[in-house]
């Protein structure tokens, strides 16, 4: 999956959040452990103290009551005492409970409570049983008055030795956490840090090609079309700049053209100047000569009459080209009306059979059916077609076959916009090198060629609004494929009216316009 620009960022800031969120997760998690572990230190704290005091309450009477025949009468008081610190151990444990509703050890003081309930039972017995046995004064009640207090004691003795332990359980686990959440919190940093600094360097190769654009570009407005960027990159920013590449190259080879354009304007304008001088003189040369044979006997002059039909063929080829070139120059407006491409395809090919089978060429044409109408003028379409026919007829000097193929593609959304026609021959075909220049005036491969014909094909095709297309490999032959415009449906109630193609609606046929006009 190729992410883009915004999907990186995000990505980078998403992980970045998530370290950032997982390291404060944890500390908030730490920081109520150790709130925990220092109510529950608190609480255990308290009891401790509270069953320490009531322990030590009675541990003061426990030396004296085997050894004395009579009860120390403040023995009553410590066991108010006792009970009084159990009550207060108690009270601890409920504080603990109220404040820790969900914590993990609010079972274990659920059972120090029972233990704790007990323990005070046990005392309150015992102050019964020591007010019964003063008010009786029976001496006969005092062993078991003793065996009970001391079973109170030393449960009260093996209860609170636990309770230092616990408390120092709590504490150590506190210690440990402390340490185990300094680590944690320098590792959670580390990788918070490196995957800043990651998301940094990836945020920064990302943007780094719009430095480059920026420097292309001014380089562009300088003139410099020249240097590509080349962004390996699959997001936007490389889009970006491939775009950028493409939009320079095509820049630089439209400036080409326009500085051959000129070139060729100023040519064309010089060639039309000069046609025009020689036309006349051509013509005079052409009447004498004419003249001349006239006066020359048949029986001495013969070899003066071939030089003169000699001069007759000359200057009528010379004034073939500079109708040529006059025809390039003022090339005549078209005159666009609805016609039917397959008809005029094969009335033209129809004409030219007898001379391309004299040729040793076998001609093959198909037209396709239900074809739709194109804004064309005839006259010029005819002369666009003938031009190809005699370029392929001479393109295969030794015979060949030539088939041409008029349709209608359907395109992706199913409906037909354009009418194509498709000549392909079996020649020698065209070498790269000159398929880039075939349709630039005067430039032809003949020895005796103007290099006017395709250049006028293009114009033509041009003219109407479509694009050609060429498709060539040497020793295999050269298809030429003409593609125009259908013409706009007559909407209902309307007639019929031809319609000149629209350049603004086919880049194609701009790009074609404009380099037929080079």
């Amino acid at each position: 999956m190729r992410l883009g620009v915004s999907g990186k960022i995000f990505l980078a800031y998403t992980v970045l959040l998530l370290a950032f969120t997982a390291n404060a997760t944890f500390t908030l998690v730490v920081i109520h452990r150790a709130r925990q572990g220092v109510v529950a230190n608190e609480a255990y704290l308290d009891l401790q103290g509270s069953v320490d005091a009531a322990w030590k309450s009675l541990n003061d009477f426990a030396s004296s009551l085997g050894r004395n025949l009579r009860l120390d009468p403040n023995l009553a008081l410590g066991l108010r005492m006792t009970h009084k610190h159990l009550d207060d151990a108690q009270a601890a444990i409920d504080r603990y409970n109220g404040r820790e509703p969900l914590s993990s050890r609010r079972s274990d003081f659920e059972v120090k409570r029972r233990q704790i309930g007990a323990l005070r039972d046990q005392a309150d017995e015992l102050a019964s049983e020591l007010a019964a046995a003063e008010v009786a004064n029976d001496p006969r009640a005092r062993p078991d008055f003793d065996s009970h207090f001391a079973t109170l004691t030393h449960n009260l003795n093996r209860m609170r030795r636990p309770l230092r332990g616990e408390s120092g359980q709590i504490a150590q686990q506190l210690r440990d956490d402390e340490e185990t959440s300094l680590q944690m919190a320098v590792g959670l940093g580390a990788v918070g840090l490196l995957i800043g600094v990651g998301a940094f360097v990836i945020i920064l190769r990302t943007l780094q090609p719009l430095r480059t654009l920026r420097a292309r570009a001014q380089q562009v407005a300088g003139g410099d079309y020249g240097r590509r960027i080349g962004a390996a990159s699959h997001d936007e920013i490389g889009e970006l700049v491939r775009e950028f590449d493409v939009m320079a190259a095509a820049i630089q080879e439209r400036e080409q053209r326009l500085i051959r354009s000129e070139r060729l304007a100023t040519v064309g304008r010089m060639a039309a100047q000069i046609t025009h001088e020689v036309r006349n003189p051509l013509a005079s040369i052409g009447l004498y000569a004419e003249l001349l044979g006239d006066e020359i006997a048949d029986e001495t002059g013969a070899e003066a009459r071939r030089l003169l039909t000699s001069i007759a063929s000359e200057v009528d080829r010379l004034t073939e080209i500079t109708e040529n070139y006059l025809r390039f120059a003022r090339f005549p407006q078209a005159r666009l009306e609805r016609e039917d491409l397959g008809a005029i395809a094969a009335a033209v090919l129809e004409f030219s059979r007898a001379e391309l089978a004299q040729a040793g060429i076998a001609l093959e044409v198909s037209v396709a059916g239900e074809l739709p109408e194109i804004a064309a003028d005839e006259s010029q379409l005819r002369q666009a077609l003938l031009n190809l026919v005699r370029n392929a007829r001479e393109a295969m000097a030794s015979g060949g076959r030539l088939q041409v193929t008029v349709d209608a593609p359907v395109i992706a959304s199913g409906a037909v916009r354009q009418v194509r026609l498709r000549l392909s021959d079996s020649g020698a075909g065209i070498p790269e090198a000159d398929r880039a220049k075939i349709f630039d005036p005067f430039f032809s491969t003949k020895e005796k060629g103007t290099g006017l014909g395709l250049a006028l094909v293009q114009q033509i095709v041009a003219e109407h609004g479509g694009r050609i297309d060429v498709d060539s490999e040497v020793g295999r032959g050269t298809t030429l494929t003409l593609t125009f415009p259908a013409a706009a449906e007559p909407r209902e109630g309307e007639a019929p009216a031809a319609t000149a193609p629209s350049a603004a609606t086919d880049e194609d046929a701009a790009a074609a316009m404009k380099k037929a006009l080079a």
